[in-house]
């Protein structure tokens, strides 16, 4: 079938337009830059932005899914939580239910919340609200964090534990997290497609519940380098977070992730097998790629 994917160049979006390829599926790949990481005879890009929704409707024109993946993580100039996050997927929704799209597929985050306490949550739940909201036949898929090759998470964590002679943990680490792979996470996003619309909200993780110290530990194996871990109250490094979420394009922590470590991110260990019929990855089994950062 012919398939919408907006953000169709990051990273879920890259591996999920792989994947579509790979099923023989005609892509239309929708982002608001001029990078094309993948050039096939099944491909149409069309430069454009979520946020903005102009000639969306246009590009899903013919097309009988759309996989909207766009939203931030660290607010930068225009491109904030709310402008991305909501405003972008409001967009995208009335764009399919103009296009008479058959099926919406919105990826939002597990946690999603309406808290105002946590702006980033609280938007992707918004977003949520837009598919559903739409009119369009929907499904929401709801993951906990994605590991895999050019992740800004697992990734980030590897640079700093080859950068730093001891590395600094924000709190107690017993923040706890379920890592699902971003193959299987573009092997869900390719079944959704395949079986049709939901019309529910779909939350996903892997087979284990880490602490976020068992997740460090288990990067520093994978990238053969011993260090030390040393715990660091959260308000002692909430300054630091500022100053790097104002001064780095990628800063390693922002005051808002630091909020976000109050929050478990976590659901049922048997969720991917339970609404996909398959076993999910564990992330000591799959890190091996964080020896290349």
């Amino acid at each position: 079938m012919r398939v919408a994917v907006t953000g169709g160049t990051g990273f879920v979006g890259t591996h999920v337009v792989r994947a579509l390829l790979a099923a023989n599926h005609e892509v239309v790949v929708i982002a608001r830059g001029t990078r094309r990481p993948v050039t096939r005879d099944k491909v149409q890009f069309i430069r454009a932005d979520v946020a903005e929704g102009s000639h969306l409707a246009e590009a899903f024109s013919g097309c009988q899914a759309v996989i909207n993946l766009p939203a931030v993580i660290v607010e930068r100039r225009k491109q904030t939580f709310d402008r991305v996050n909501r405003e972008g997927s409001e967009r995208v929704a009335v764009a399919a239910r103009q296009a008479g799209v058959r099926h919406l597929i919105h990826q939002s985050a597990n946690g999603a919340d309406p808290d105002p306490r946590f702006p980033y949550l609280a938007t992707k739940w918004a977003g949520e609200q837009a598919a559903i909201g739409s009119g369009v036949p929907f499904t929401v898929l709801r993951p906990s964090l994605i590991f895999g090759p050019g992740d800004g998470f697992f990734t980030l964590i590897a640079k700093l534990v080859r950068l730093t002679p001891m590395t600094p943990i924000a709190g107690d680490g017993s923040a706890l997290f379920q890592p699902i792979s971003i193959d299987d996470l573009a092997q869900c996003m390719l079944q959704l497609l395949e079986e049709g619309p939901r019309n529910h909200v779909v939350t996903i993780g892997g087979p284990e519940h880490l602490r976020y110290d068992d997740i460090v530990r288990i990067v520093k194996r994978a990238i053969g380098v011993h260090r030390y871990a040393v715990h660091l109250p959260v308000p002692m490094v909430m300054p630091m977070a500022f100053l790097m979420q104002s001064a780095m394009r990628k800063p390693m922590i922002t005051v808002g992730q630091l909020k976000m470590l109050s929050k478990n991110n976590i659901t049922r260990l048997d969720s991917v097998p339970a609404a996909f019929g398959f076993e999910a990855l564990r992330f000591v089994d799959g890190a091996d790629y964080l020896q290349d950062y």
